[in-house]
């Protein structure tokens, strides 16, 4: 069939294009601003002077995190290597004492050189109450799901609560006030960002051939879904730890966007390995390209430092997929 009007057509695809191409700046400017106020604000609260470092110790990273995004880093932190390994991070604390295993910390050392305020994050290392006690004083922080065991929680209040509450113990609330100001504009410039996201994410991290972790309420992850406006595909169970193990099977009848979390232990390329082999590769998402990977380069139950650089990363790779898709999808017509 001919076109009714042949001389405009050339008229309207560029201006289909002109109008593509100014959403696609306007949203990557909004991303490019958001990027850089992070960057700006991981350089600004990295606490370099071993002189600010608190008379603290604490077995628990997102408290070790928060500190030190306020300027106040723990002397001692239990699982230091660990943490540094599973968020990509060396060097994080480079003035800490680490402790040793995060779950059997090095007590004798600690007693050596007894700290101000011992922290932890219940239920972890509550066992150690009565041997801690009789070391230094101990302060409890309860965190996601543990919170408010008896009662609905509010992950993002939670953690703001405690990022207010450690600017108090070291004497700068108004630095974890200003902390929080940051993070809140920074994470609403995010949102801003993904304005043509409707479809819901699946959080996955792929462990083997059929078996993934998905993660929701109870981490930073569905934490973050939740403040970015995103709707998190996942209804089922999550347990206390804001994440389940399921089968492939699972996951074949939900309809969403696949995010997956690449292994901080695994091999570079084990997520698009995973993904060509096995079940994993029959995921109707995964067979018509409907998902992304993202690094992990946070702790999954981390404060507003770990939110940042999370929320970072999915932003970034959605909307970089998004355009894509919009890109294609214009020049298929």
């Amino acid at each position: 069939m001919a076109l009714l009007y042949p001389q405009n057509t050339g008229m309207i695809l560029a201006y289909q294009k002109k109008t593509l191409d100014r959403s696609v700046r306007h949203k990557s400017m909004a991303l490019l601003i958001a990027l850089l106020i992070s960057f700006l604000m991981s350089n600004a609260s990295t606490a370099s002077d071993e002189n600010h470092i608190a008379p603290l110790a604490t077995f628990d990273f997102a408290i070790a995190e928060t500190l030190n995004a306020i300027g106040h880093p723990p002397k001692f932190l239990s699982g230091l290597e660990g943490y540094e390994t599973y968020s990509r991070q060396e060097g994080v604390l480079p003035h800490a004492t680490n402790l040793g295993y995060r779950h059997l910390p090095n007590l004798e050392l600690l007693a050596s050189d007894p700290p101000q305020h011992i922290l932890i994050s219940p239920p972890a290392h509550v066992s150690l109450l009565p041997r801690l006690r009789k070391i230094a004083d101990v302060m409890e922080y309860p965190l996601y799901k543990y919170a408010d065991a008896d009662g609905p929680n509010n992950d993002w209040e939670t953690i703001k609560e405690m990022t207010r509450q450690l600017g108090d113990l070291v004497e700068e609330p108004d630095a974890a006030e200003h902390y929080i100001e940051q993070a809140s504009r920074h994470f609403t410039s995010l949102k801003q960002a993904l304005t043509d996201i409707d479809s819901p994410l699946l959080v996955v991290r792929l462990m083997d051939e059929r078996h993934a972790r998905v993660y929701g309420e109870g981490s930073v992850e569905g934490m973050m879904l939740n403040r970015l406006g995103l709707e998190n595909a996942w209804q089922g169970d999550l347990g206390r730890w804001g994440m389940t193990t399921v089968g492939a099977t699972s996951l074949f009848d939900i309809d969403a966007k696949l995010v997956f979390l690449d292994s901080p232990y695994g091999p570079d390329g084990g997520v698009r390995q995973l993904l060509s082999d096995g079940q994993w590769r029959h995921l109707p998402a995964v067979k018509q390209g409907r998902y992304t990977i993202i690094p992990v380069n946070y702790w999954s139950w981390g404060g507003l430092p770990a939110a940042r650089r999370f929320g970072d990363n999915l932003v970034s790779r959605l909307t970089e997929t998004e355009n894509i898709d919009s890109a294609y999808a214009d020049t298929s017509r």
